[in-house]
């Protein structure tokens, strides 16, 4: 077996910048500066202040471990910067002088680990509502305390806290059944103000108007929210307008729609604009997939940004491509149909077509390449598997989007541009990972007991499916004996077997070979570490390679052992291809390869 000094750095793809925002600040001198708040994925989050007239510019890293998202952000009228970070669950602050980026603690150990939104009331307090408990805190800078009120909802775990009339605060509740919570701290009473609405049915949402108050604009009607009530109204004003440096100029980055914020743009009053480029560091971003293109060389996506990359192993370049996608996230997964890569992406399952042979110009049109493509779908959310195949079309299971139930089945044809979807084919489950079997003319479909973030699941057990896609319909439907929250991995082997891994509470992960002709479950093998979503795939020597946390492994389909072949827990967070002696996978922001017998 090998170890960890099989392994070697191919590069870091990506080196963009998530969660940013700007905001007009104030120096200790009192002089004019801009803030910017931006997350990464291979360091911490940090804080730039900038000098608008010079581009001069001091970077301020987060010196919380895990706080690698601004989520939440609120620049304070003594002008102290207030940020929280995700998914550390701390308050973090800058202030004028400050020559560092203070953590101010734990917004709310255990219950709060992605803040939602913050807002400032008029004694100076910083009010934070967070993920994944519902949580609302408040932080109290003269005291240098939080009061922690705990859930605002007892079901969905999303709040967006709004300061409301008279010491109340307001709360977006979402994502199941979204909807608006008033609280009075003074006696801890909440009160459900306004609809409460249904996701995927109705829409709701909950803004701050030009006029200072609060309203909410519905499917179901709009409110302003008076006190504890909230009271019908036909329209809502329009918002406030976006902050300004002294002088009037306006400010925002040029390049943010190509996720990449380096080129900052100031605007005078009269219309002159100046543009500054930002020199700052940037550790890395997040590699989500990894994938063998047609053409012989490898592709990945980064996560947030949502970037398409390029390695070659004949030279060694890695090179960041751009952008692929609508979709602002990452690409969930891939899959190769003549000569073309159809990549699907979240959020929304949006469907995109590369064609490595032609010149890379991102777009919609029918010369663009890569293509956007759309949605595969209105209700998919994750695209968790792409397959191409079967009837000439793109195959995607999905998990659904926030606050839903029910992943689907969905297929798009490059030849007709026509799109399907199989809507509840697995009931409150949802479609994870595909398999082609393609003499028997049917999808090996396995499933995860989860629906969209913010829910909790309502199966108790993850199925494997066979759906004949001529027919249209399951041709049989079952599980192991043992329980299953997500089968994550599908494979066609040798002798028309179907080998696939499971992820469980108890016990943990496990490979299993199916028989698809008799239907029937021939083995099952525990696996050194936690299985890989897609992390299977055939050699060229007829032996299947699999991926966990901790290792590369190696199964032989005619003694069905299993080699590890090297180990290194931690390093392995996303699996890839193999080519000649090597496999490619990723750790964490790092392309990384590792030699194998």
């Amino acid at each position: 077996m090998q170890t960890h000094d099989s392994i070697r750095d191919l590069g870091i793809p990506v080196r963009s910048v998530n969660w940013v925002h700007l905001h007009a600040g104030r120096t200790a001198a009192g002089k004019p500066c801009l803030l910017a708040t931006m997350g990464q994925q291979g360091d911490n989050l940090f804080v730039l202040r900038i000098d608008p007239e010079t581009g001069e510019l001091r970077q301020f890293v987060s010196p919380v471990p895990k706080s690698n998202f601004p989520t939440a952000v609120w620049m304070s009228r003594s002008g102290r910067l207030y940020v929280g970070a995700a998914y550390a669950g701390h308050l973090l602050a800058l202030d004028p002088e400050g020559e560092q980026l203070e953590d101010l603690g734990a917004i709310h150990a255990g219950a709060a680990t992605f803040p939602c939104r913050m807002e400032e009331d008029e004694s100076g307090r910083i009010w934070i509502g967070s993920y994944g408990t519902a949580d609302l805190t408040c932080y109290d800078p003269d005291r240098g305390e939080f009061i922690r009120y705990g859930r605002m909802d007892d079901v969905d775990m999303y709040n967006y806290a709004f300061v409301g009339e008279g010491g109340r605060l307001a709360c977006l509740i979402r994502m199941t059944r979204p909807h608006v919570v008033v609280f009075d701290p003074a006696t801890r009473v909440r009160k459900t103000v306004g609809p409460v609405t249904e996701k995927g049915k109705d829409t709701l949402s909950l803004s701050r108007a030009g006029d200072g108050r609060l309203y909410i604009e519905s499917s179901l009607g709009n409110y302003r929210i008076e006190g504890d009530q909230a009271i019908t109204v036909k329209g809502v004003p329009p918002a406030k307008p976006a902050p300004t440096l002294p002088d009037g100029s306006t400010f925002r980055f040029a390049d943010a729609v190509e996720q990449v914020c380096r080129r900052l743009e100031i605007r005078s009053p009269g219309g002159e604009t100046r543009c500054i480029d930002l020199g700052y560091e940037a550790s890395g971003s997040e590699i989500f997939c990894v994938h063998a293109g047609p053409d012989g060389l490898i592709y990945g996506s980064s996560i947030l940004p949502l970037h398409l990359f390029r390695y070659d192993p004949a030279s060694g370049s890695v090179v960041d491509l751009g952008r692929c996608s609508k979709a602002t996230g990452e690409a969930y997964s891939m899959a190769n149909w003549e000569g073309k890569i159809y990549i699907s992406s979240y959020p929304g399952a949006v469907l995109s077509v590369y064609d490595p042979a032609r010149p890379y110009h991102f777009g919609d049109g029918p010369e663009d390449n890569p293509r956007d493509l759309g949605r595969i779908d209105e209700v998919s959310y994750r695209p968790r598997s792409t397959l191409a195949g079967p009837l000439g079309r793109v195959w995607v299971a999905s998990v659904p989007d926030y606050g839903l139930w029910g992943g689907p089945l969905s297929w798009y044809d490059p030849a007709t541009a026509e799109k399907r979807a199989y809507y509840r084919i697995c009931g409150d489950g949802s479609c994870y990972t595909l398999a082609w079997l393609k003499d028997l003319g049917l999808l090996a479909v396995g499933t995860t007991i989860h629906g969209g973030s913010g829910t909790m699941p309502k199966v108790d057990q993850a199925t494997l499916f066979l759906w004949d896609y001529r027919a249209e319909k399951k041709a049989w439907e079952g599980t192991l004996d043992r329980p299953v929250g997500t089968f994550n991995a599908l494979l066609l082997g040798p002798g028309g077997r179907l080998y696939g891994t499971v992820r469980g509470s108890d016990p943990g992960s496990e490979l299993f070979v199916f028989d698809p002709v008799a239907r029937t479950w021939l083995r099952r093998i525990p696996l050194p570490g936690a299985a890989l979503d897609l992390g299977l795939q055939m050699g060229g020597d007829g032996q299947i390679y699999g991926f966990t946390g901790a290792c590369v492994y190696r199964l032989d389909p005619r003694t069905l052992a299993i080699e590890e072949l090297v180990r290194s827990p931690g390093s392995f967070t996303v699996p890839g291809p193999i080519l000649e002696n090597e496999v490619v996978f990723a750790s964490i922001h790092r392309l990384r390869a590792a030699s194998i017998p």
